[in-house]
């Protein structure tokens, strides 16, 4: 066990693994989709625990809580973007363009002003990796109005929260607090996440594709009977009082 945290996290803190966990978390605000959302963040909460095991000889009992807590939010926000009825990644406040400028003049800011910033016992470069990982964090957060998003935005602001108290305080069990805090935010947005009212679109396709069925066209002769009645479903919008009527005809006997 030890060899293997050894082995990820040398290739990690090197330097192509620091800018791959940097392209990565850029990639996951611009791109915008949940599924390759929801992967970078496991990418990076592994990557930046494997960092720690390397450079400050964390317990690999403490490495292992920390990938047990990232697999299993990570996981919870899956299910509930696989379940849910409608995308969320529907939900943006804004195109590719704008999360891209911002990230721009995030990293210009930083880059212009260089305010020092530096945690103790931890490298600059190393603070870098966690304030822009957090920043990235920030960013979802301000862009998004769904639940799932906002889960990953703050999956990424707790790693600063994570690293800080498996290097600062090893011993006093708060980077397991830490892990537990994760999956109790994961699991409360991926509940908000399934009691989203799910939109129009996406619930008219469902039930397109429950009743109707999937068949080639058929050849209609003229003694083919008339049409039976139509199927009117009803379907109501969570939190709103509007009424969706989708009427699906019945297909034609012969």
């Amino acid at each position: 066990m030890d060899a293997f945290f050894s082995t990820l996290g040398d290739l990690f803190a090197s330097g192509p693994g620091l800018l791959f966990l940097v392209a990565v978390t850029a990639t996951i605000v611009i791109v915008w989709d949940w599924r390759l959302t929801l992967a970078g963040v496991a990418i990076v909460l592994l990557g930046t625990s494997s960092i720690q095991s390397v450079l400050h000889g964390a317990q690999p009992v403490l490495i292992v809580s920390q990938w047990l807590a990232a697999l299993l939010s990570t996981g919870l926000l899956a299910a509930a973007g696989i379940f849910h009825p409608s995308t969320p990644s529907v939900h943006t406040a804004s195109n590719w363009l704008v999360r891209m400028l911002a990230l721009v003049f995030f990293f210009g800011a930083w880059w212009f002003l260089d305010p020092g910033l530096k945690f103790p016992l931890i490298s600059q470069v190393e603070t870098d990796l966690l304030l822009w990982i957090s920043g990235c964090g920030l960013l979802m957060l301000a862009f998004t109005g769904n639940a799932l998003f906002t889960g990953a935005g703050l999956l990424l602001i707790s790693v600063l929260l994570q690293a800080l108290a498996t290097i600062l305080l090893p011993g006093s069990g708060l980077t397991v607090i830490v892990g537990i805090g994760q999956i109790l935010l994961a699991l409360a947005c991926a509940y908000l996440t399934l009691a989203e009212p799910a939109s129009e679109r996406a619930v008219t396709a469902q039930i397109q594709r429950r009743v109707l069925p999937r068949r080639a066209p058929r050849q209609m002769g003229p003694e083919a009977a008339l049409p039976q009645a139509g199927v009117t479903q009803s379907v109501a919008g969570a939190g709103s009082g509007n009424t969706l009527d989708t009427h699906i005809l019945s297909e034609q006997s012969r």
